[in-house]
């Protein structure tokens, strides 16, 4: 599908849904595989497991034109979870026999996935992760509470970090590919915003898995997956929410009469217009270090806390300047404000995170 194609799919299929959706904050799972016929879910994967053979970047591209045409800032994040959060790290790190038992299903639509990493009491510290898989012969035993989970109500494929090794530490974490079978439970969990992604607690009471699923080895749960997964999420969301806050933009200015703009809020506009164009070129820069052949991690780094830092400031000055001139906010405007307490949530995190994830 072409990019004039994709955009039409973006404004009729999921714009076009988008209230109804709202309204019922539900997930429309005939959508999501609406959209995987479109390439895009696959995008990023390998032919021989059903994807397009195109890359990260390419799959950003079109995962950020479905934002900005679709204003679903929602399914976006649940798509680009399930590609950095499941599928890519699965052609990663996964053994031949796991990537072609699930790789094909998460690219078509049949499956959706999901990373349940985080726990309500330690967030992503691995140090203070208290879900464990017990090894018994060859198989394992996973027991714990994670969440909340982008994607976890209707998940069929969950990638899971759990501790194997209790006095390792940082070391002592692994990670299992977990179907949603018997033993696993979800309670959905509602956000107060991205109505259109589904959110749960991911119980793991007792799942019983054999030794061929856990993904890599042992001891890489955090080392080499965990980081990765932190670092893959971050960078594929940024061009998607810059091109959210592009449209955004453009449906405050075009509400706005020019003859009545005072030349401060005409400067204040412009300045969050020409933020955003640079933006759009950082991201794809932090694409470049993330997913590309360029090898400079202090670069990225400093790029993924800029932005963390950036976007959000950058929503609460537009939300001032829109106050202060009383901009009209139609019903789209106002959930697009809302569903961007993404960022203020994200920010509150983000330098605990990089301590505890990175270093």
């Amino acid at each position: 599908m072409n990019t004039k194609e994709l955009r039409t799919f973006a404004r009729s299929k999921i714009y076009g849904s988008l209230e109804e959706r709202r309204r019922k904050k539900s997930f429309d799972r005939g959508l999501w595989r609406a959209m995987a016929d479109t390439g895009v879910v696959g995008m990023a994967l390998e032919r021989c497991y059903g994807g397009a053979g195109a890359g990260m970047s390419e799959f950003v591209e079109c995962a950020a034109l479905l934002a900005g045409e679709g204003l679903d800032l929602g399914l976006a994040l649940s798509l680009v979870d399930h590609v950095t959060l499941c599928a890519y790290p699965l052609q990663v790190f996964g053994s031949e026999q796991l990537k072609e038992r699930y790789l094909p299903s998460l690219c078509n639509g049949d499956y959706i996935g999901a990373a349940a990493v985080s726990e309500a009491e330690g967030g992503g510290d691995p140090t203070c992760m208290k879900s464990n898989a017990v090894r018994s012969g060859d198989s394992f035993t996973l027991r714990g509470v994670k969440g909340p989970v982008t994607n976890a109500p209707l998940a069929d494929v969950f990638l899971v970090v759990a501790v194997t090794d209790p006095g390792a530490g940082k070391a002592g974490l692994s990670a299992f590919v977990v179907e949603r079978a018997a033993g696993v439970e979800v309670e959905e969990v509602d956000l107060g915003y991205l109505p259109t992604s589904p959110h749960g607690r991911v119980i793991l009471g007792g799942v019983r898995i054999s030794r061929d699923h856990l993904l890599g080895e042992e001891g890489w749960g955090h080392e080499k997956i965990s980081r990765s997964l932190f670092i893959w999420e971050r960078t594929a969301l940024i061009p998607v929410i810059v091109s959210y806050l592009e449209r955004w933009h453009h449906l405050v200015v075009s509400t706005l009469d020019p003859a009545a703009i005072s030349p401060d809020l005409r400067t204040v506009l412009a300045q969050r217009k020409v933020e955003l164009t640079a933006y759009r070129a950082l991201g794809s820069r932090l694409l470049e270090l993330s997913f590309g052949e360029t090898e400079n991690g202090r670069e990225r780094m400093e790029l993924l806390l800029f932005f963390g830092k950036a976007l959000p400031e950058w929503v609460e000055s537009m939300r001032m300047a829109v106050e202060e001139a009383r901009v009209p906010m139609d019903e789209t405007m106002q959930a697009m404000g809302q569903d961007l307490r993404l960022l203020e949530v994200g920010r509150s995190l983000l330098d605990w995170q990089f301590q505890k994830l990175l270093f």
